[in-house]
């Protein structure tokens, strides 16, 4: 009888070690469960929220002017994820484009970056957070994995967030936090 008690409690305890929830290493954790932070942006009037595993980067006056897809663009700011790594993870990029442009000339600009035809929008959706009205642009890329990208309009230019690839989960956990000022 000991001994099927003891075998009993043995097969219990291993069960239960089994279940046992382990706490989510800050990177992993979902942004909604972490202690966040938020970013406001007066010139373009939206803002969101990040979680603490992530920062925001604005860029100086002197490297903001640039060129993105043959745009004149406002490269105003990158989120970036500065525990997953020993070197901070960009997690997107934003870009200003004035006067605003349509998904339309977006998507123009973004095949024309790649005359051989690897680079091709494969989807362009609707969506709308927090009232925001979007566009998710859905791309090929040149090494054969989808990129997204947002573009929303706002004091007279197109927001391009632009997500890097195998971001988009990290990225996810943010945008619900995204706001008009």
């Amino acid at each position: 009888m000991l001994k099927h008690l003891l075998a009993s409690l043995s097969l219990i305890a291993v069960a239960g070690f089994g279940c046992r929830s382990f706490p989510l290493s800050p990177s992993t954790a979902p942004a909604e469960t972490e202690q966040s932070t938020g970013y406001q942006n007066s010139q373009y009037g939206f803002g969101f929220d990040y979680p603490k595993s992530m920062d925001v980067h604005n860029r100086t006056d002197e490297t903001r002017a640039t060129d993105y897809l043959g745009m004149n663009v406002d490269f105003f700011v990158s989120l970036r994820d500065i525990v997953m790594d020993t070197k901070p993870t960009t997690i997107a990029y934003f870009y200003a484009v004035t006067p605003a442009i349509t998904a339309d000339g977006f998507k123009i600009s973004l095949e024309a970056t790649n005359p051989n035809g690897a680079v091709k929008v494969t989807n362009v959706e609707d969506v709308t957070v927090n009232g925001i009205a979007m566009k998710k642009v859905t791309s090929t890329t040149e090494m054969k994995q989808d990129k997204t990208h947002y573009l929303f309009d706002t004091n007279g230019s197109t927001i391009i967030v632009s997500v890097f690839l195998n971001q988009e989960s990290a990225f996810e956990g943010v945008l619900p936090s995204f706001q008009f000022e």
